[in-house]
């Protein structure tokens, strides 16, 4: 997208995934042809353009500074940590200093950040956003400035992204569980409505139950906080309660974090893992091998091997690409996922 400050068709465009066509008939009152959603992506993206001049677009003006703003949602975590190992060695590697901001999963905070940024001359932003209902992030880049995406989408624009094929490990670590007779699949997750990550491995669990068990199972996906020490602990108590007799369960945690406090949390009730109860979920942390905490615990976890440091390594390069060519389609990038089958599944 090209930094004029003013929107045009072809951004428009760009932005909603769409020919410069249908944007034409669109404003020009001829939507019969197209779908709801394609019509309500546009009208959203002009109406939050607004078309109105802004520091944003003064600032694009004179964006030739070697420096990049990177937005993390949570710093705290161990996967963020990892990307921003990733993101930075690529960026330096390349002539930019990244200026990263912690978020602490604030909406709020994130367009503060994102205003402050582009305010200090940034070349382009590294964005791992806290919500998937980001409207001041689509207001920026219909402005002209660089925008990837760090593994999380965002509603009704079509950004530049970096992220994993997690539906695809999800369906893969299910068909594991079905390999190895479990007969119950469930999924401990934070919320997911507002993250695209636990909104996709979520739904990617539902998809695969349905396709290889047969049954619909949004009843056996159980909310927990990771920050309330009990949450996990009460929701593995509701999982015992509501299992049959013939029931063999098996936990997939939504991220690492998650999957670590249920362990912990069978371990507290007596169970034993696989033979009373399975465990298994994402990777995320990409640590080296003798740190690699799948294997510090006993029993070893079978886990879906995210890497992060790769997924801020390919989003700095997606970045610099973009700034060098402003007019290039929207990439989505996804890497791959595999299984790393260990003790914590493994009953045949």
């Amino acid at each position: 997208m090209k930094s004029t400050g003013k929107l045009t068709i072809n951004d428009i465009a760009e932005a909603a995934g769409v020919s410069k066509t249908t944007v034409s008939r669109y404003i020009n009152g001829h939507v019969e042809m197209m779908s709801e959603t394609t019509r309500e992506r546009i009208k959203n993206i002009i109406k939050m353009s607004n078309y109105q001049p802004s520091d944003i677009a003064r600032n694009l003006k004179r964006q030739n500074s070697n420096m990049i703003g990177v937005i993390i949602s949570d710093i705290s975590s161990p996967f963020s940590s990892a990307v921003i190992i990733g993101i930075s060695d690529c960026l330096e590697s390349h002539g930019y200093t990244p200026l990263f901001v912690n978020c602490e999963d604030k909406l709020e905070r994130e367009e503060s950040y994102i205003d402050s940024l582009i305010a200090k001359g940034v070349s382009g932003l590294i964005i791992n956003t806290t919500s998937s209902d980001n409207n001041h992030l689509i207001s920026t880049a219909c402005k002209g400035m660089p925008v990837v995406l760090c593994d999380r989408y965002i509603n009704n624009y079509n950004f530049d992204i970096v992220t994993s094929q997690d539906a695809q490990g999800m369906y893969d670590l299910v068909l594991h569980l079905k390999s190895q007779g479990y007969t119950r699949p469930v999924m401990f997750t934070q919320k997911w409505k507002k993250n695209s990550t636990r909104y996709i491995r979520r739904q990617g669990f539902i998809d695969a139950v349905k396709q290889i068990y047969g049954y619909s199972p949004e009843k056996d996906v159980y909310l927990v906080n990771n920050k309330d020490k009990c949450s996990v602990y009460d929701e593995l108590l509701k999982l015992q309660a509501d299992l049959k007799p013939n029931d063999i369960p098996a936990v997939i945690g939504v991220n690492s974090v998650t999957t670590i406090r249920v362990l912990i949390a069978i371990k507290k009730l007596g169970l034993l893992v696989p033979n009373n109860i399975g465990l298994c979920g994402p990777e995320d942390w990409d640590w080296e091998d003798e740190m690699n905490w799948p294997t510090l615990v006993s029993p070893h976890i079978t886990t879906i091997v995210i890497n992060p440091t790769e997924i801020g390594s390919k989003c700095a390069k997606l970045l610099i690409e973009k700034i060098k060519n402003p007019d290039m389609p929207a990439k989505k990038i996804l890497l791959p996922c595999k299984i790393s089958v260990r003790q914590s599944t493994l009953r045949i």
